[in-house]
């Protein structure tokens, strides 16, 4: 079935194009290319003939119209972010047209695509809904010139969709990255991007709370010579000190580069080349509680150097092999080294690591315009990424529970290198009333690990039940609650009840080899029913390996209609379904504990003579080690998820728009860990169902997920000195598995208190762009972005139920109980903002996600002005210098990022961790 499926696809595109060509004899054709003002290239522009259908140009920015009459003709040309034109024509034409587009302020499209010509404002794509935004021109400009602060803003837009910024799905001229992989290029390189682009269309496979999309295209290459150097600087003084540093240490940032685009034949074929390179010079907050044996706790604040620095460089060629065919080839390179990574909050700088990454892409496209209404993309590439992380010690962790995490990193001297190979097939159909669009989308993973995780052992001081001492430090007889603070103080004078609640490690082969592949195929109709009516469906099929899944039919259905003869109103509803997907990296940590290459030990109450020393301590003497393996249950079905939305978007007067959508969803067959081998009396060495002293965390389908998102905005792109967009969305999605196929429940078979909304995914998000003329020709540009209501889960510290997993959450202790810090009781209680809480005993326990974090709120501007040095509007090339001032997180707003989650701690509900205070940076850009 497969195989006659990709041959239809594979058949179908040259079999009508032979049809089609055939019936076009006997014609004028017309060729032309459009540009903006600038003379950079606009590809993919709409280019229509008085009523006929409209065709699109190709990546070099050229159309070709292979039949139209002798005569006077109207032409219309399209862009987004760009005024429209109309122009007389007249045919037969013996020369290229060379057609200029000028800007327009920005371009912000809700729901609209392409316009329709007896109603500019009519729907075009019956599969958009909320948030879609084409971004090109002045906005593209005010956007962040740092491709680190470049990337939040563009997943910050995107999670206007419902998911989380993280997991923003970001392709590059149509070519998707590699698993965990989100590099972009330079920003000078970028023609337009798109985000949250029609996501009910069977040719994405996020769902539209599931992630976002982030399309960005780039520049094709210029007919004459053009080019830019340019330049930022920020010093310490511009800017401010770290949430939780000390002193303000000497942060700063250095960004300089080059681009050149031109042609490398007088017509036909042109080049882009850009490279830059950037050190920034951060600094990692320490807020951590150091202990020592006298039980003294000193705060523990600290500078500690993260800096990095970046290569990242394109070349590009575009090849016009004849009026049909274009030929691209690109090529993308990204280095980067950091020094110090993983250090902050409560984690030391000795358990930090050095990380190198790199990532080069081959790209080539072919794009054949087959007719004036057939279009066929191939695109094959090639990545190479990888990372390779060197920690600064090698020692065992010591991880004492809401204080510090010491000792060397649990990563390892960990590698990772891939190889991605990725092709893509599709073609465009223009009919009277459908555009139909199909093709393939396959791509093979050959991963490459050495995974060192846990190799030096990690031991951890939860806290739990242990002896009341007396004043000599032997024990009473009594019991008492004590935290992972007061154990570890036990534990380095040598006293009863200091011994670690754990050691865990990993023994064996690091080495992980894997691949991977992924199919999708996909077929879309965009109907166009009436002047004012659109219905779109479309059926994606997915397939993959490692785990093997099939059967992933996912249907999607969309309609929109404006009821009023001006378009003004916009109305639409949309149903379909989602099928989820397995990382390689994800089936590679899966393997890590097979129980045969790779051996996992957990020993419960590691008995150490003497006082606690651990590189000394032998933790396998006299112990009974537990073996903790992962598997996956026979026939694991793909994750589905079920959509629909209805929502509208309307036009006032002098422009102003306002628009909201409405999304619910289930999500059925979620995938969870779950330990299928728990003890049965809750005892670590207890009797268990199957095999005796093993964890068997095995991969099951039973996780479940509802949620229902609401999305409103305003906007205004036509106001004479400010236009601006701004919206809100509301997100509150349920389940039962964290979002992550590695997440356990609290108790295994049991879901009482797990579902929950996600951990650090936000309620609440607020978000807007504006950009302001001022006088002298200066142009002020602001981003904000705003999130509240994050969750996080608050814990005991240690393991209650003997299962392995130290996700165990406090009982809601019943009113009376003892208070810990006061009265030396087995079973007492913390007084906290989320009630009367006890890391022991019996009952119920709070739910999953309890914790909330401050409001986020970041707020990003850009103050720039451009000088023409060239006055000359004819100058082929004209030069112009472009002085700019920007400022991230310009409030100083305190954006905290992680809050001590542990009850009993000393860090417990407080900040431990925050994102960059504001920062300042100074550019320069001559443009020739």
């Amino acid at each position: 079935m497969k195989l006659n499926l990709f041959a239809l696809l594979t058949a179908v595109t040259p079999a009508l194009a032979l049809s089609a060509a055939g019936a076009q004899s006997k014609c004028t054709p017309l060729n032309g290319v459009v540009h903006d003002s600038t003379a950079a290239i606009i590809p993919g522009a709409s280019v229509q003939i008085d009523d006929t259908a409209p065709v699109t140009g190709d990546a070099a920015g050229r159309f070709h119209i292979a039949c139209a009459p002798e005569g006077r003709h109207t032409l219309q040309v399209k862009f987004s972010g760009f005024a429209p034109l109309m122009m007389p024509v007249s045919l037969p034409r013996a020369s290229e047209l060379s057609i200029t587009l000028q800007p327009e302020e920005v371009q912000t499209t809700v729901d609209v695509a392409d316009t329709d010509d007896e109603n500019p404002a009519a729907v075009n794509s019956a599969t958009a809904t909320g948030p879609s935004t084409t971004i090109s021109g002045k906005r593209l400009q005010s956007l962040a010139d740092d491709p680190d602060d470049l990337l939040r803003q563009l997943q910050q837009m995107a999670a206007a969709a419902g998911g989380a910024p993280g997991n923003t799905t970001i392709s590059v001229d149509g070519f998707v990255s590699g698993d965990n992989n989100s590099t972009i290029p330079p920003k000078s390189s970028i023609a337009y991007i798109k985000v949250n682009p029609d996501l009910f269309s069977a040719e994405y496979r996020n769902p539209p709370f599931g992630g976002g999309q982030v399309q960005i295209y780039t520049k094709p290459g210029q007919p004459s010579y053009h080019g830019a150097l340019f330049a930022t600087n920020s010093s310490a003084w511009m800017n401010a000190r770290d949430p939780f540093s000390v002193s303000r240490a000497a942060l700063g940032k250095q960004r300089y580069g080059f681009e050149l685009t031109g042609p490398i034949r007088k017509k036909g074929s042109d080049f882009v080349l850009n490279l830059e390179h950037r050190t920034v010079n951060n600094f990692a907050a320490i807020n951590a509680i150091n202990v020592d044996a006298s039980g003294n706790q000193t705060p523990v604040l600290a500078n500690v150097p993260t800096t990095q620095s970046r290569w990242i460089g394109m070349a590009k060629v575009d090849w016009q092999l004849n009026d049909k065919n274009t030929f691209i080839v690109s090529f993308n390179a990204w280095h980067n080294d950091q020094q110090n990574m993983g250090a902050g909050g409560t984690t030391l700088p000795e358990n930090a690591y050095a990380n190198k990454q790199y990532d080069h892409e081959l790209h080539i496209t072919n794009v054949t315009v087959v007719s004036p209404k057939i279009m066929h993309e191939a695109r094959l590439g090639f990545e190479f990424d990888g990372r390779d992380q060197i920690p600064n010690s090698l020692a065992p962790q010591i991880q004492v529970a809401g204080a510090f995490t010491g000792g060397g990193s649990t990563n390892g001297a960990f590698r990772d290198h891939e190889v991605d190979v990725e092709f893509d097939d599709d073609a465009i159909i223009n009919l009277d009333k459908h555009l139909l669009k199909f093709g393939i989308q396959s791509e093979l993973l050959r991963e490459r690990f050495l995974y060192t995780t846990n190799f030096n052992g990690t031991w951890l001081f939860g806290g739990g039940t242990a002896p009341v001492l007396d004043a000599n430090h032997n024990p009473t007889g009594q019991t008492e609650t004590i935290t992972g603070v007061q154990q570890y103080v036990r534990g380095l004078n040598g006293w009863a009840g200091g011994s670690p609640t754990q050691f865990s490690n990993i023994a064996g082969n690091p080495t992980i080899n894997l691949s991977q592949y992924r199919i999708a195929l996909f077929f879309q109709d965009d109907w166009k029913v009436a002047p004012r009516l659109h219905f779109a469906w479309g059926l994606r099929y997915y397939t993959q390996s490692k785990p093997m899944v099939h059967n992933n039919f996912n249907p999607r259905f969309g309609l929109s209609w404006a009821p009023d003869k001006d378009s003004k109103w916009t109305l639409h509803a949309h149903a379909g379904m989602f099928s989820g997907r397995f990382s390689a990296h994800s089936w590679a940590q899966l393997l890590d504990n097979d129980g045969v290459q790779r051996t996992t030990s957990l020993i419960y109450s590691p008995t150490c003579s003497g006082v606690f020393n651990p590189n000394t301590c032998n933790p396998f003497t006299g112990a009974t080690p537990l073996q903790s393996i992962r598997n996956v249950e026979p026939h694991l079905p793909n994750l589905f998820f079920s959509i629909q939305n209805l929502g509208f978007s309307h036009t006032m007067g002098k422009n102003w728009s306002i628009s909201a959508d409405y999304y619910i969803a289930q999500l059925w067959h979620y995938t969870r860990s779950q330990n299928i081998n728990s003890p049965l009396n809750g005892q670590p060495l207890g009797p268990r169902p199957l095999q005796q002293n093993v964890n068997i965390l095995q991969w099951q389908s039973n996780g479940r997920g509802y949620g229902n998102v609401i999305f409103m905005g305003l906007s205004n792109q036509s106001l004479k000195y400010i236009q601006f967009s701004s919206g809100a969305v509301r997100v509150n999605v349920i389940d039962n598995t964290n979002d992550s196929p590695f997440y356990t429940p609290q108790r295994t078979g049991s879901n009482v208190g797990e579902f929950a909304r996600r951990s650090g995914n936000a309620l609440w998000e607020v978000f807007g762009n504006a950009t302001a003329k001022l006088p002298y020709a200066m142009q002020l540009s602001a981003n904000l972005n705003a999130q509240g209501d994050t969750p996080f889960n608050l814990t005991t510290g240690f393991d209650n139920n003997g299962d392995g997993n130290f996700n165990d959450r406090p009982f809601i202790a019943p009113t009376g109980t003892p208070n810990c810090t006061a009265t030396i009781a087995s079973n007492c209680a913390y007084q906290t903002q989320y009630g009367l809480l006890s890391t022991s005993g019996t009952g119920a326990t709070i739910g999953r996600d309890a914790g909330n974090q401050p409001w986020t709120l970041y707020l990003d501007t850009n103050l720039q002005r451009t000088f023409k040095l060239t006055h000359n509007a004819k100058a082929e090339h004209p030069q112009s210098l472009t002085a700019n001032i920007r400022s991230s997180n310009v409030l100083n707003h305190l954006n905290v990022t992680n809050v001590g989650s542990v009850v009993g701690s000393p860090t417990f509900g407080k900040a431990t961790q925050g994102d960059n205070g504001r920062r300042i940076e100074g550019g320069l850009r001559y443009s020739f």
